[in-house]
């Protein structure tokens, strides 16, 4: 009995030397809490700080509440710090608790983008965790900012820079879809002009010409969404790369044009397949083209550019001038001077061939200077009367008051 006293007695005092750490640690912990109220109230952030991280370690663990008020508030002192070395030390500790708060479990996804961007404005920025921190924002629907959005490419891109072979191709990759879409998001979220230059940068100098992206553009036409108006925007995309480039003439250009029009046969498409075959010189199909985008065509305007288009294929690269001035004819709205003065050329061109005398083929310049002044080309209209008939050849030719011209079906006054 006496043994079992003794036992009882000891246990009773370790007992007691415990409850008393374990008091003394819990009234400092409540104190520590105690002085981070009192400078919170002050805003003295960074010594809210120091309170919230000794308290972190005297009472053990906080709760997801106390990690959060801690987060918000060393974020405030980074904010805050003047001093650029000591800004650079509070980012750091940040980071640090960012990790102890993920650790536990207590790590808010909605903070997944800024604490990405507080990861590389550390002193050893791990870019790998923050670009899946960046990920996870976009796919939690983070708002992101300007620095956010610019900090996420340009780590993208370094990342790039670092990586050897498969590696390096699949950053490659992102760094072009994500260029797509980012921009997209810079357009229609009102972003500063400057974080779409920044990453404007970051992107050419990964793709600079042909070579840079035509390799890698069947990989990418492999993984196309399957969602038409995702399909339809991420092939305009690269059919807007490829134009930039100046990759144009490529079989891969030609591709995309023909995937744009099995998406959706637009007439935007459709003129591009014709501006397509027009830049291979394939002209003749070049119009025929043209001609179905010119059936589309649902307004005035659109339809008057296609007419300009083919006219300018059967003057200019097919020499075609009778089919030149036919199309040119039928041209009204806006293009209409444009078309006259085409028009007034072609009948120039061809006044050689148009009469059964001399006098005959010297009278279409009537005609051509009469095109030529109602296109507003005076000039070309004064070239155009100097070639016609003299007054003596007038006179030689009976002087007949006007004359008709076979080739064109109208007649002319001859003065």
């Amino acid at each position: 009995m006496k043994k079992i006293g003794l036992g009882l007695g000891f246990a009773f005092i370790i007992s007691l030397t415990f409850g008393q750490l374990d008091s003394l640690k819990e009234r400092e912990c409540k104190r520590m809490q105690l002085f981070v109220g009192q400078e919170l109230k002050l805003k003295n952030y960074a010594r809210a700080t120091m309170y919230y991280l000794q308290g972190e370690e005297i009472c053990d663990n906080y709760d997801a509440k106390k990690y959060k008020n801690m987060i918000q508030t060393i974020r405030n002192t980074v904010t805050t710090e003047k001093d650029k070395a000591r800004k650079k030390q509070y980012i750091d500790t940040l980071v640090s608790a960012y990790d102890r708060v993920e650790q536990k479990g207590f790590f808010n996804p909605a903070e997944a983008s800024v604490r990405g961007l507080y990861i590389l404005q550390s002193t050893k920025p791990n870019r790998e965790k923050a670009d899946s921190l960046f990920t996870i924002g976009f796919e939690q629907g983070n708002t992101f900012k300007d620095a956010q959005l610019s900090y996420y490419y340009y780590n993208l891109y370094m990342m790039y820079t670092r990586a050897k072979d498969a590696q390096k191709d699949l950053y490659k990759k992102r760094m072009i879809s994500d260029y797509f879409s980012l921009s997209k998001k810079i357009e229609n979220e009102g972003f500063k002009a400057r974080t779409l230059e920044s990453m404007t940068n970051s992107f050419n100098n990964v793709v600079r010409t042909c070579d840079d992206i035509l390799p890698d553009l069947m990989g990418f036409m492999s993984d196309l969404p399957q969602e038409k108006s995702k399909k339809k925007n991420t092939v305009t995309n690269f059919l807007n790369l490829l134009k930039e480039k100046q990759c144009t003439e490529s079989e891969e250009y030609a591709m995309l044009i023909d995937t744009i029009i099995s998406i959706d046969n637009t007439v935007d498409a459709v003129l591009a397949k014709a501006d397509l075959l027009k830049v291979k010189k394939k002209y003749k199909a070049s119009i025929e083209v043209y001609r179905t985008a010119l059936e589309m065509a649902d307004n005035d305007t659109l339809k008057g550019d296609v007419q300009l288009s083919i006219l300018e294929i059967q003057y200019n690269n097919l020499s075609s001038f009778k089919s030149a001035y036919n199309t040119a004819m039928s041209i009204s709205g806006l293009n209409r001077s444009k078309a006259l003065m085409v028009a007034s050329n072609c009948v120039a061109r061809l006044a050689n061939t148009c009469g059964s005398s001399t006098f005959d083929r010297k009278c279409n310049y009537y005609y051509a200077a009469q095109l030529a002044t109602n296109a507003g080309e005076a000039s070309l209209a004064a070239k155009y009367r100097a070639n016609c008939p003299s007054s003596d050849e007038i006179f030689s030719n009976n002087s007949p008051a006007q004359v008709t011209l076979s080739c064109w079906g109208v007649t002319v006054d001859v003065k």
